[in-house]
């Protein structure tokens, strides 16, 4: 270590004599070698540096890109044949180290590693591009946007917003693409982009003919939650695409529009089990008292999904009057539908819902005996009656776990805390 900062201080007469410090076999000299070469910056040590950009320790291979970026337009020819390289980790640094340095030699290199077979290499190959900010770089990442893997396709989004005004007017001309993936990919690249045409765009693309576009305009308008998208969202639930549907309902859910509850209400009656479900959860966001009713219709549904949907939404609602409703599905057949009743009941916080949950605390199940523990502490001291008189219950767990519920209640009135969380409640239970 000594001998190497010893030999960085000398500059460039010991360049070369700093290179075989680059193959040594503990990582800290590697690193301090290459970021030693870098402060020289000396173009003939370019090459040597390159296999570093592939070296096992992450930190080496950095500190060898910041000495690249150091060098500069000189490193650039040896870091467009790096693009070549058999290592991903050589190729994609070198994609990275020639978008920091800028260089319009490094364009067409940087379109062509786009197509890599490896995923880190054609991410850092995008940034790359967006950080040339060539208006042409602009359809060759479009092109690319239909990438299977969701880092590529976001490296792209933000290439393509570095890029600016010509990345939205290729944008916008690619909805007129024939192949049904690239609108689609298009469509969810465009809610990136404050854009005053955006808006319309989109709005544009929920008339598309076909349903995976229409489903990816559905979820940028979701993402956007603009007032303006309100009559098109309308329009869509009764898109004849189900996976369309689903969507637009939890659209209109987050623009937070009272309107839309009766247009949910009637979603709720749908034919496909996901479109009920997702309007189940729009009308938790709207947390309107209309909706209380039909949510707990849905409470008896056929889907599973559905079910604890619908219970999860009564919750965020809050009102008591779904606790009825809630009471017999502490019963239901299925573990998660349970839990999200339980779940609500503890939000309502009505004293009503006390003698069910007490009831679950005798349940083996520790995972659903410590919901219906921690539903009674946050419905408080007014369970405390129901909780007294489970002290003569049957099962010695409801005698116990209440007996520790009353502690808690009583020890949150006279102000020596709050009420515990849900973890909390559990960790008290397993001890």
């Amino acid at each position: 270590m000594r001998a190497v900062r010893e030999l960085a201080a000398l500059g460039q007469p010991a360049a070369t004599v700093l290179q075989t410090a680059l193959r040594d076999e503990i990582p800290r000299i590697r690193r301090l070698a290459a970021t030693s070469l870098g402060k020289i910056a000396d173009p003939k040590t370019a090459q040597p540096l390159i296999p570093v950009l592939g070296d096992p320790d992450v930190e080496v291979r950095r500190a060898a890109a910041w000495a690249l970026r150091r060098i500069g337009v000189e490193a650039v020819e040896q870091l467009i044949s790096a693009l070549h390289n058999r290592d991903a980790h050589t190729r994609a640094m070198a994609a990275l180290v020639l978008g920091e340095i800028g260089n319009k030699w490094a364009f067409d290199p940087l379109v062509y590693v786009l197509g890599d077979q490896e995923e880190i290499v054609r991410e850092q190959a995008a940034i790359a591009l967006g950080k040339l900010g060539h208006p042409y770089a602009a359809e060759h990442l479009i092109e690319a946007l239909a990438d299977i893997d969701n880092e590529v396709r976001a490296a792209i989004s933000r290439a393509l917003l570095e890029i600016g005004e010509p990345a939205f007017e290729a944008l916008e001309r690619a909805l007129e693409a024939p192949e049904w993936v690239r609108r689609a990919s298009v469509v969810s690249a465009l809610i990136h982009f404050n854009h005053p045409r955006a808006l319309q765009a989109l709005i544009r693309a929920m008339k598309d003919p076909h349903k995976a576009v229409r489903r990816a305009a559905a979820e940028s308008l979701s993402d956007l939650r603009a007032p303006a998208a309100f009559p098109v969202l309308v329009e869509g639930l009764k898109d004849p695409a189900h996976e369309v549907r689903s969507v637009v309902a939890l659209a209109l859910g987050r623009l937070n529009d009272p309107a839309a509850v009766p247009l949910l209400v009637e979603r709720t009656r749908d034919r496909n089990p996901d479109v009920r479900e997702y309007a189940a959860s729009a009308l938790g966001e709207l947390r309107h008292p209309d909706a209380i009713q039909p949510l707990v219709f849905l409470l008896k549904d056929y889907s599973a999904d559905v079910r604890a949907q619908a219970a999860f939404s009564l919750g965020a609602i809050g009102d008591a009057r779904a606790v009825p409703g809630l009471l017999p599905v502490l019963y239901d057949q299925d573990d998660q539908v349970r839990a999200y009743a339980v779940a609500a009941l503890g939000d309502i916080g009505d004293p009503s819902a006390a003698g069910g949950l007490i009831e679950l605390l005798g349940l083996m199940d520790e995972s659903l005996a410590g919901l219906a523990f921690s539903a009674l502490t946050r419905i408080g001291p007014a369970a405390a009656p129901a909780l007294k008189a489970s002290a003569f219950h049957d099962n010695p767990n409801v005698r116990s776990r209440s007996a520790e519920i009353l502690a808690l209640i009583r020890k949150t009135r006279k102000g020596t805390g709050p009420l515990p969380t849900l973890g909390e409640a559990l960790k008290m239970l397993k001890n």
